[in-house]
């Protein structure tokens, strides 16, 4: 429900602060008092565009507050979760701000934190439906006329299971259709995979080779050198006359020789002893290493020409030929694996297609039952609502969202069918569209004949009705005001008029003034006790004349509304 709405500097309005309570809450005044500028404000919070011009003269902004108070698993709470910004205060409390400059430039704040239109758009009719004159409303989309029909007829849980269902058969299709293009896509590549396989595979391709002939060419490549350093390494070290080793044995023997004079050159001579044979060695090992360095100019041309394929490979495949090999070949395999899986998730689709069908056709069935009874129940309250003549069929549409094409036409999200409402209000008139209709007074006394037929069944926002008793006398006015304080048992209900008949039934009436202060005009609210209420009605039964009578008939008027509420 609406708590709480604050507007400043706003129109014609200063400052005004209007505490709602639950029930039937009835807003009543002279023309051109303001009342249409308290609904233009809600409007403003419900996300409708604004204009610099609303500004009040002499302000720079105007600000519209409003408190909410909300069920914290319903629709305007997943609406606030799905953004994933505000948050509810504890309770259920959710406050909207909006402020709006003369350059027509918003500002707006959700629970505390800056949101988008965008936001106000998709949260507003989930907290507040309004219908009047110059209003738009939700009654007049037709996505909305089989939600009605569904509640009506209890239907929302088979329509869910009908959504699921078809959901999953969406996702089994976007599946298909993925698998199915990646397979076109690698099929079209059939050809260049299988030369790509023959050409790889020809190469006789190893792990590692390139590595392992860059490594050998760079040895061939120096074995020339190499040869002939380890052939004068030799040749210095043993096989040259005067060679290292030559000279060594020399020094050994000497240092043998002094041993035998002076036992103190043991130590060197053991040293002497262990060079010599160090170096003997080291030959030896030097022998067997040249030995083994060969040039071999025609392996080295080999391996030049292995790497120049190996490398063009490379670039033809994507760096790495060996596994450019593997992938193309797991590719090949793949085509028809995928075929395999594709056909499996075609039967999935193919089951879960029946299954969704025959919730769909079910759910049909039932709906077809169901729009013959919401049609005699929406006349028969219209009959009470003084349109007694008025006709009302529930007419079934093509799915309205992305469709499953079967072979029992398109199924929707919520099933095979839409449905939109038509009504001829008058004898003679042929049945059309509720967007048609002209006049407000008759669509807000069709939305309260359909409020109140699904009221018990379907969660209900708080209801503005502007206009309501547009066209009507005092007998219809009663019945419209019976009507809207039935409907306000279960919601909270906002009604502007200006037929006390209707006023009569208020649980809380507040009186729409206009006052001049300062020479300027504003905007002010009166909440009405007993007195005033009698004062207004009678205001509204005969103006400033003949009070005396008119005060009499609106006692009348409370005392039968009062009665009439108790009996219900």
């Amino acid at each position: 429900m609406l708590s709480y709405l604050r507007i400043e500097n706003f129109a014609l309005i200063d400052r005004l602060e209007l505490e709602l309570s639950p029930g039937l809450t009835v807003l009543s005044g002279e023309t051109g008092a303001g009342k249409s500028i308290i609904l233009a404000a809600m409007g403003l919070i419900l996300g409708q565009r604004a204009a610099g011009d609303l500004v009040r003269q002499g302000a720079e902004q105007a600000v519209i507050e409003a408190l909410f108070t909300i069920d914290e698993r319903g629709p305007a709470a997943a609406v606030l979760a799905e953004d994933g910004g505000a948050a509810l205060e504890p309770g259920g409390e959710l406050v909207i701000r909006r402020v709006v400059n003369r350059e027509g430039r918003n500002r707006v704040q959700v629970g505390g934190t800056l949101a988008t239109l965008a936001l106000l758009g998709r949260l507003g009719p989930e907290l507040v439906s309004v219908v009047g004159q110059h209003e738009s409303t939700s009654l007049l989309r037709a996505d909305q006329h089989l939600a009605l029909l569904d509640a009506f007829a209890g239907l929302d849980d088979q329509r869910g299971q009908v959504g699921r269902a078809t959901a999953q058969v969406r996702d089994l299709d976007g599946r298909i259709k993925a698998l199915g293009q990646e397979l076109e896509r690698r099929e079209h590549r059939r050809d260049d995979l299988l030369r790509a396989v023959e050409e790889l595979e020809a190469a006789n391709l190893r792990p590692g080779e390139e590595d392992e002939l860059r490594q050998e060419r760079h040895l061939l490549a120096g074995a020339e050198q190499m040869g002939n350093l380890g052939r004068q390494a030799f040749d210095g070290l043993y096989a040259a006359e005067g060679s290292l080793l030559e000279r060594a044995g020399k020094l050994r023997g000497q240092l043998k020789d002094l041993t035998a004079i002076d036992q103190r050159a043991a130590g060197l001579a053991a040293k002497a002893e262990e060079a010599f044979f160090l170096l003997e060695d080291l030959a030896m090992e030097l022998r067997a290493y040249n030995g083994k360095i060969n040039f071999d100019p025609e392996r080295l041309d080999w391996i030049e020409a292995r790497l120049h394929q190996l490398q063009r490979l490379g670039r033809k495949y994507g760096g790495d030929a060996p596994a450019a090999l593997e992938s193309a070949r797991q590719e090949l395999a793949s085509l028809e694996t995928g075929q395999d899986a594709l056909r499996e998730l075609a039967a999935q689709r193919q089951t879960a297609l029946e299954s969704a069908l025959a919730l769909a056709e079910a759910l049909s069935d039932r709906r077809q039952q169901a729009a013959s009874r919401l049609a005699r129940a929406v006349e028969a309250e219209l009959a009470q609502l003084g349109m007694t003549a008025c006709r009302f069929e529930a007419q079934f549409i093509p799915p309205a969202g992305a469709a499953v094409a079967t072979d029992k036409g398109p199924l929707g999200p919520a099933g095979l069918e839409g449905c939109e409402f038509l009504i001829a209000p008058n004898p003679g008139e042929g049945l059309r569209k509720l967007a048609r209709i002209a006049s407000g007074g008759e669509l807000s006394r069709l939305l309260l004949a359909l409020r109140g037929v699904v009221a018990q069944k379907m969660g209900l926002p708080t209801m503005v009705f502007d206009e309501v008793d547009a066209g009507v006398g005092g007998a219809t006015g009663s019945a419209i005001g019976r009507k809207l304080a039935q409907l306000s048992r279960g919601a909270q209900v906002i009604c502007i008029t200006h037929l006390p008949q209707i006023a009569a039934w208020a649980d809380s009436h507040i009186a729409v003034v206009k006052q001049i202060d300062g020479g300027r005009t504003a905007t002010a609210l009166a909440p009405l006790d007993e007195r005033g209420r009698l004062a207004e009605l009678a205001r509204m039964l005969a103006g400033p004349d003949d009070q005396g009578t008119a005060r009499r008939h609106a006692e009348e008027l409370l005392a039968a509304a009062r009665r009439q509420k108790q009996a219900q």
